[in-house]
């Protein structure tokens, strides 16, 4: 009686290590055709890159005192990088503080906030940014106004001329053929009807079955086409002439660079603007300590300005909803 018992006990070891051994190799059969498949992909990209760096043309010379052209504003743009115009929007605020024409003050409940130093008319050729904030100033917090539609034509006439590309721009690609993952995909169904058929037996039916629907759900992975663009091949922000002006700005102010500098040395009101605009959040920070009641002010107001537009969006919900 003993010995059909070990024979059986052989045979179901036999069948689970025969089913572990069909699952192992077909994940090893995708994983490798997944790795080769790559190896195309990153030789079509390297090849890719090389087209674009052999087709680019050469950088054109840099524009004496061209930063100086743009503006602080246009730097900031530029020195943050990313076609973001945050650190545009402060600097902005932080020029008129240091040049006297805000200056912190509080309302009338106590809250921190920007107003006109003076009843002067806004200075002549201040942009239009500049000018937007003097106006803003006489009812309301000027750091509450929105960073995004006051900026916005600085940016896009950067973009204009040529200082920034804006974002998601790609160089010209062609996705190769995904041919090894195919072809695993196109031997899964027969493949996983070869599994059914093989252990077949009700002891093992459950198991047959679930394997079947796993390597039919990665088949169908392995199918789908690749939409997803490389990030290597993502052309940067900002221009090559959008870059030399940044290197201008950067070697013109570079004695304003605040790990440079003392932390008791403040910024002159001609060196605040373009230490912000260059240096970023570091220079902010410095001037901010140097001014007694400008980072609460300025804090306010984007409080101030992120609270309406929640309430705006809360708003514009609940009419939705209502209809």
């Amino acid at each position: 009686m003993s010995l059909p018992v070990r024979v059986l006990d052989t045979v179901v070891m036999i069948v689970w290590v025969a089913w572990a051994g069909s699952a192992a190799g077909y994940a090893l059969l995708v994983l490798g055709a997944l790795s080769l498949d790559q190896r195309i992909h990153t030789r079509a990209v390297a090849e890719a890159l090389a087209r674009h760096r052999v087709g680019r043309p050469e950088p054109a010379d840099a524009v004496p005192d061209e930063d100086l052209r743009l503006g602080v504003a246009a730097v900031a743009v530029l020195a943050q990088g990313d076609g973001s115009i945050h650190r545009a929007f402060f600097t902005v605020i932080t020029d008129m503080v240091a040049r006297g024409v805000l200056k912190p003050d509080t309302e009338y409940d106590g809250t921190p906030t920007l107003a006109l130093a003076n009843s002067d008319p806004c200075r002549p050729g201040a942009s239009e940014a500049e000018a937007r904030l003097w106006s803003s100033a006489f009812h309301q917090n000027p750091a509450s106004e929105d960073p995004h539609s006051l900026m916005h034509p600085t940016a896009d006439h950067l973009m204009n001329e040529g200082y920034l590309r804006g974002r998601g721009v790609y160089i010209d690609f062609e996705r190769p053929c995904l041919f090894w993952s195919r072809t695993v995909a196109a031997l899964t169904l027969p493949l996983a009807a070869l599994e059914t058929y093989a252990f077949l037996d009700w002891r093992y039916a459950l198991v047959a079955g679930w394997t079947s629907m796993a390597m039919i759900v990665v088949a169908w992975g392995l199918a789908l086409p690749g939409r997803e663009r490389p990030q290597a091949l993502r052309l940067p922000v900002l221009t090559e002439r959008g870059e030399q002006v940044v290197r201008q700005a950067r070697a013109r102010h570079a004695h304003l660079d605040p790990a440079k500098r003392p932390a008791s040395q403040a910024y002159a009101p001609d060196e605040a603007a373009a230490a912000c605009a260059v240096f970023g959040r570091a220079a902010y920070s410095r001037f901010a300590a140097h001014t007694p009641g400008f980072a609460d002010a300025f804090t306010a107001g984007v409080e101030r300005r992120l609270a309406s537009r929640a309430a705006e969006h809360r708003m514009r919900h609940r009419n939705d909803f209502i209809g």
